[in-house]
């Protein structure tokens, strides 16, 4: 790295490490209250503590596995709209000192670039979003594969997509050169530079103090970004070099047209899906402002395989209370 490298990859890493710190303070800060909130919207409160043990002692690992997958990929995508010109920063300087004899054009505004970072991280969210839907249909091992893999993907895609964006080149077009030129390159810097994280956290012992844990988590996260936007310009570089009108030409209606229909497509699903779960949630709360209790005795248990189906009778003894009517509802 040249001199003018370095130094926007010391601001980088600083902003980044400030960034996600502050954003896990407010994690720390907020955190319990948001739990508290909805443990008192959803559960009643004689059932809290069974719930509570339940989430935070049966499903200790997989709790932990998650709030880090997520919380990496929030960072990700919580760098990328925050710190996108520090980011183009560093790649162009990058760039510039690297393979300065590589043509340059007319670069498009900044603004540009912002915006394709907020489809960026619409698109990642999506995609989580589709993973969670798996884990609730029961298929987790698939969620989990697909989580860490879309992981990789914004790696990859986040920190590829500035040396092409300052070719003018939008998010589903650099998608398009990345699929036709380089997909292995592309997803082994994703997973070189995610893969550090995902190690340290499965390595970290449980008793470590939190707030360690933490910081060595972000570290690493931070180091990874900074360095997989220098890969990634590296990688364009070299696609540049071997094929100069890459970036020239747009990519084929065709595929443009697959993918917002695929995307839009995906979308209405889970707008579909949560929405459906949002008004589940909701017709709960009503039914939770009402008066009722569980007749424990009649409970029913079936065991259908690796499920268990439990069947819990409730007496309400309001039952016009809320904007629902209970009386019509089966509960299971």
């Amino acid at each position: 790295m040249g001199g003018l490298t370095k130094y926007w990859f010391v601001i980088y890493v600083l902003s980044a490490a400030l960034v996600l710190a502050g954003f896990i303070l407010l994690g720390q800060q907020f955190g319990p209250g948001l739990e508290t909130w909805a443990m008192n919207k959803l559960v009643p409160p004689a059932w809290h503590p069974v719930v509570d043990d339940m989430v935070h002692r049966l499903f200790k690992n997989e709790l932990r596995a998650f709030l880090v997958t997520t919380g990496f990929g929030v960072g990700i995508v919580l760098i990328g709209m925050t710190l996108f010109p520090l980011k183009e920063k560093l790649s162009s300087s990058y760039e510039r000192e690297t393979f300065p004899d590589l043509p340059r054009g007319k670069e498009p505004p900044l603004w540009k670039q912002g915006l394709e970072e907020v489809k960026l991280a619409a698109l990642y969210l999506l995609l989580q979003s589709f993973s969670l839907y798996l884990a609730l249909q029961g298929f987790k091992t698939l969620s989990l594969a697909l989580s860490i893999g879309y992981l990789i993907l914004a790696m990859s895609l986040d920190h590829c997509s500035p040396f092409f964006q300052r070719r003018g080149r939008k998010i589903h077009g650099i998608i398009w050169i990345l699929l036709r030129r380089a997909i292995l390159p592309a997803l082994i810097i994703g997973a070189i530079f995610v893969g550090p994280v995902i190690i340290l956290e499965k390595i970290l012992p449980a008793s470590l103090d939190p707030a360690m844990a933490i910081s060595l988590l972000v570290l690493t996260e931070v180091l990874g970004m900074a360095g997989a936007t220098l890969a990634g310009c590296h990688l364009g570089a070299r696609l540049l070099e071997k094929e100069p009108d890459l970036a020239k030409n747009a990519p084929p209606k065709g595929w443009t047209i697959f993918y917002r229909t695929t995307v839009a497509t995906l979308a209405v699903l889970m707008l579909l899906f949560y929405g459906w779960w949002g008004k589940g949630l909701l017709t709960h709360f009503h039914l939770r402002e009402c008066q009722y209790r569980p007749l424990w005795k009649e409970t029913t248990f079936k065991v259908r395989e690796t499920t268990v189906h439990i069947d819990l009778p409730v007496e309400v003894r309001n039952r016009s209370a809320g904007t629902i009517d209970p009386s019509d509802l089966l509960i299971e």
